[in-house]
């Protein structure tokens, strides 16, 4: 969205120097994001936000302290941009360069937020949860804009810089539905999130045990309450009523959905190569071919299709949407190796997310582990964990390599079998569901030719 002069001078109290009347940004840097690599805003005046944090652990957002001054000096050559500061930086500091003086950045931020999201407003769905966040918005998305003009922000840890900044340079006036996932990684983030942009609907897929240990989090009873905002905050929530904890928190008029109480909104009456799904909130079914059979995919298209009917999309437009649905993320997905089909899962190897892949609808099942990688999380709480899911496949293997010879005696993880190379895709088609699992392969690897030749494949 473009904002000029004018609008900056309605909405701050600044003071602007070296800048004509008449001059609009196409791009407002507040902090980066993914789609300034892939484009969509122009290439011409953009507004850069000198922002900072001094102590980020202290709330959580954000790993390292930075401080953007640091990045004035290598940006003076660059006529287009016009810096945004606050008392952090000096006059002399911008000498002949062309800026605008706020009270606080911070607090002119929100003010440019708030401006955009008044003059476009559009109904916002929230997800939350442990484990699915991403794949349920990325599936509403798919469906809702079919029929409305519909944008999604994404990231995998939302902090309020980001979503600022996707909010003001994506947020278009045609956009009438947004749909995101609300992340966090302590008690308070959702709720900060929910204060940004208030959902209209929210949904609440599961509580898991993932970022236990976490400061401020230390049962599933703390996960509940962190996430508690976007219910509480929502006009309408979609629950998980397979979920005790998810289901204590309906009010009168919130959706539920199961796969094993036919008396909620929306159910799966029966499954297999093609899914039936029974939604009882308007008294009609639909049928799709599921993109992978397991109990947390069935949960994100009942969630999805009770948002879309909610909304008054069609179930017709619902059932070809799930037929067709694709992850929009490469973490996880089908591959094909010597002629087997394999669902690839290069994420942080994290129990809460081998758990969502062990509780699957096939007869037989394979999990195995090219090379474990906890990433930030920690790994003690997950390892009893670990060795309790494993225990739900048929079979687990564990290439033998240096990290995972490591990674097996030092946390006892159990239920598993440390194999040669040779023996790592061995006779694995007797097996009707195979996973492979190499922890945050996307992290370090472009694409899949690393993992043919990790396997020798």
């Amino acid at each position: 969205m473009q904002i000029s002069i004018e609008t900056i001078r309605a909405i701050w109290e600044a003071e602007i120097h070296n800048v004509s009347e008449g001059t609009s940004f196409t791009r407002l840097n507040i902090a980066y994001i993914k789609e300034f690599e892939t484009g969509g805003v122009g290439n011409g005046k953009e507004l850069y936000f000198i922002v900072y944090k001094d102590n980020p652990r202290e709330e959580g957002w954000y790993i390292n302290a930075f401080d953007r001054t640091k990045n004035i000096p290598k940006l003076r050559q660059r006529s287009n941009i016009v810096f945004v500061v606050d008392d952090r930086v000096s006059d002399s500091d911008m000498h002949g360069l062309k800026y605008i003086r706020v009270r606080d950045v911070f607090f002119a931020i929100d003010q440019l937020r708030e401006h955009v999201l008044s003059t476009i407003n559009p109904l916002v769905v929230g997800v939350t949860g442990s484990v699915g966040k991403t794949t349920t918005a990325t599936m509403i998305q798919s469906i809702l804009s079919r029929r409305f003009e519909c944008g999604r922000v994404y990231s995998k840890r939302l902090t309020p810089l980001n979503l600022s900044s996707w909010i003001v340079n994506y947020l278009d006036p045609s956009h009438q539905v947004l749909c995101l996932e609300y992340s966090m990684y302590r008690p308070h983030h959702i709720e900060v999130l929910t204060r940004i942009l208030k959902p209209r609907v929210g949904i609440l897929l599961n509580i898991k045990r993932v970022h236990l240990g976490v400061s401020g989090i230390n049962t599933l009873l703390d996960i509940m309450v962190a996430k508690r905002p976007l219910v509480e905050k929502a006009e309408t929530a979609i629950l998980n009523a397979d979920d005790p904890l998810v289901l204590s928190l309906k009010r009168r008029g919130d959706l539920t959905f199961s796969l094993n109480d036919f008396s909620t909104d929306a159910f799966v009456e029966s499954d297999g190569d093609e899914v039936s799904m029974r939604l009882n909130f308007i008294g009609q079914s639909i049928r799709f071919r599921p993109y992978v059979r397991t109990d947390l995919f069935y949960y994100q298209s009942l969630a999805s299709a009770l948002v879309a009917s909610f909304l008054d999309v069609s179930l017709e437009v619902v059932s070809d949407a799930l037929n067709q649905f694709r992850p929009a993320e490469n973490r996880i997905g089908w591959i094909t190796l010597r002629g087997e089909k394999f669902l690839f899962d290069g994420d942080v190897t994290h129990a809460g997310r081998m758990s969502a892949l062990a509780e699957n609808r096939y007869s037989t099942s394979i999990l195995l582990i090219a090379e474990f990688n906890f990433g930030e999380e920690n790994i003690s709480l997950q390892a009893e964990d670990l060795s309790e899911v494993f225990g739900r496949f048929s079979e687990v293997r564990v290439l033998d390599n240096q990290v995972n010879q490591e990674m097996l005696p030092r946390y006892h993880i159990k239920n598993c079998l440390l194999v040669p190379r040779e023996q790592f895709l061995y006779g694995v088609s007797r097996f009707e569901f195979k996973v492979i699992h190499f922890g945050t392969y996307f992290r370090r690897y472009k694409d899949l030719d690393r993992l043919s030749t990790f396997l020798g494949a």
